[in-house]
């Protein structure tokens, strides 16, 4: 099935080459009347932006237009840097879970990549410029990212990319920047517990200090000494000894972060707390020790109360039962206040979670997000979740561009508007933290990506979702050709799991269950690999009764229109 649909829309983009939606490059790019919002807590006003080749070259309230510019009108929009995500696996496929014990001889004793040590593996072998996630992140406003390897307790080095380009050479702007580590082990090798990985860093740590500086003093006088001869992984961490490389760690819990602040202050390496996502309660000694905090941008769950049943209500189901007048259960009711109790509960620790980033905003500790965990479309919400709690839109701004530029050493070429940067900036339809805003238009190294933004249809008040449990047709348009098949819809609580298959080649299918729903409207997507491409192919229809409407977009080749009906309206 997925060789199918990858077939049918590279049929598809063959006929719509020059279609909407492809990326527009132009030398010259004005985008005028746009709010520009230049960098974080400057005040905001309407003027226009000049991007030529690439750069942006004039920025102000009054800039004319080059004769030979692309004018793109920008009213009743705001623009801002486009953001940076700091540490992520963009661009980077996914391996396989393996979780077997490694075969080896010796367990304490195991090769450095079948412990997991691999510091001196590159992104620049791994990266894929056609990898889906990198289009996910663009669509959401990001322009240049940190990337780094899958991994265990040292996946390797990382780097920092445009997220454009045909190939690791065309995007990368930072090349082996950083130290990706983790508290993460290889189940049945050592090191297999936390005081494994500590002895093993400073093992390392200490044989590269020795190496490096052995390696320095033949270089400068290489008589009556021995040649050096490190390994690999040892060489890889020459830069980490020598403070030349960060170490971006990924310490969730208070008790990593703990870990970690101890490891650094003990060999005294550059570190960046990554991935943090308790750290409230150690954040003292976060200010310190004076390092930088990446916080995770994957939130919990928000937790909604269960409809409580009135006594009128249960009156009247004792009444159908026949069970009126029956003194009620003390079990019933001592479980329904146990859960109460447990929501409650896990409200008040989401609420500390999600408050998080305003209280490191309030202690005065510079913040900006990590990206490992977090889903691309969940980074908007999830941030407008924060502001609910306190997050500012110029800290939330910051952690987004400036700070995560200094982070990343490229403050002095991206994370704010102003002339002689990259052309990078993201458009959207209203103020950053709007609950209504939208990602209209992503410039990055002056290439323009632009979006369709659709309205979500209003839910009347009461309205009730009606259930698409069931077996529904579909036809795409296509020019040229109208790929159809069936999708199943199955009810899963308050959301769906869908199966999709093609008429063009029965027997297969694919699934998702990244699934939203709002009232009669849903969306939801999944990803191909097409030879070493990932396609995001995503859907957003709107159901009216037994049929559906809407569009499928497939990344930048294109939008098209699919219609659908169940098909038995009985069932």
């Amino acid at each position: 099935m997925k060789k199918l649909i990858i077939l049918i829309w590279l049929l598809a983009i063959s006929w719509v080459l020059t279609g909407q939606n492809v990326p527009q490059v132009t030398a010259k790019i004005f985008i005028e009347n746009v709010t520009l919002n230049t960098h974080p807590g400057s005040t905001p006003f309407v003027g226009n932006i000049l991007v030529e080749d690439g750069i942006i070259t004039n920025i102000g309230p009054s800039i004319t237009p080059p004769f030979d510019a692309r004018i793109i009108d920008g009213d009743t929009m705001h623009a801002y840097a486009g953001f940076i995500a700091t540490l992520s696996h963009i661009g980077i496929k996914e391996p396989k879970e393996d979780n077997q014990r490694p075969k080896v001889d010796r367990t304490g004793y195991p090769p450095n990549d079948v412990a997991g040590i691999t510091p001196e593996k590159s992104v620049s072998d791994l990266y894929i410029a056609k990898e889906g996630s990198i289009k996910e992140y663009r669509q959401q406003g990001f322009a240049i990212a940190q990337t780094v390897p899958y991994g265990k307790m040292l996946p390797g080095k990382g780097s920092v990319i445009s997220l454009s380009g045909e190939s690791f050479d065309d995007a990368v702007i930072l090349k082996d920047n950083s130290m990706y580590a983790r508290w993460a082990n290889v189940r049945g090798v050592f090191p297999a517990t936390l005081i494994g990985i500590m002895a093993k860093w400073r093992e390392m740590y200490k044989n590269a200090e020795l190496l490096a500086d052995h390696a320095e003093h033949y270089k400068a006088n290489p008589l009556n000494r021995q040649r050096p001869n490190p390994d690999a992984a040892t060489e890889a961490l020459y830069p980490v000894v020598s403070n030349q490389m960060a170490v971006y760690f990924e310490a969730e819990k208070h008790r990593d972060i703990y870990r970690t602040l101890r490891l650094q202050k003990d060999l005294g390496f550059d570190l960046v707390i990554a991935e943090a996502k308790d750290i409230d309660r150690i954040a003292d000694k976060i200010k310190e020790n004076n390092v930088r905090v990446l916080l995770s941008l994957d939130l919990p769950k928000e937790e909604k109360e269960e409809k409580k049943t009135s006594e009128k209500e249960k009156e009247g189901d004792n009444v159908m039962e026949g069970t009126a007048g029956e003194e009620e259960d003390p079990e019933e009711d001592k479980t329904d206040q146990e859960k109460d109790r447990l929501l409650k509960r896990k409200k008040e620790a989401a609420k500390r979670y999600v408050s998080q980033a305003k209280m490191l905003a309030d202690e005065n500790i510079p913040l900006a997000f990590s990206y490992i965990d977090v889903k691309p479309k969940d980074i908007h919400p999830n941030l407008r979740r924060m502001a609910k709690e306190g997050l500012s839109e110029s800290v939330a701004l910051s952690a987004l561009t400036t700070e995560a530029a200094t982070t990343l050493g490229i403050e002095s070429i991206a994370g704010t508007l102003e002339a002689g940067k990259i052309g990078n900036l993201v458009v959207l339809t209203k103020p950053l933290l709007d609950e209504q805003a939208k990602v209209k238009m992503v410039v990055v190294d002056g290439k323009v990506h632009s979006y369709d933004v659709k309205e979500k249809k209003k839910k009347t008040s009461g309205e009730e979702v009606a259930d698409v449990s069931g077996e529904w047709s579909y036809k795409i348009e296509v020019p040229g050709m109208t790929p159809s098949g069936t999708m199943t819809f199955t009810k899963s609580g308050d959301t769906y799991n869908l199966e999709v298959t093609s008429n063009q080649n029965p027997g297969e299918s694919v699934s998702t269950e990244d699934i939203e729903i709002d009232g009669s409207n849903m969306m939801f997507s999944y990803s191909m690999d097409a030879g070493g491409m990932t396609i995001t192919i995503e859907n957003d229809i709107t159901f009216d009764g037994n049929t559906f409407d809407g569009t499928v977009s497939v990344g930048d080749f294109g939008s098209f229109e699919i219609t659908g009906k169940k098909v038995d309206p009985e069932n």
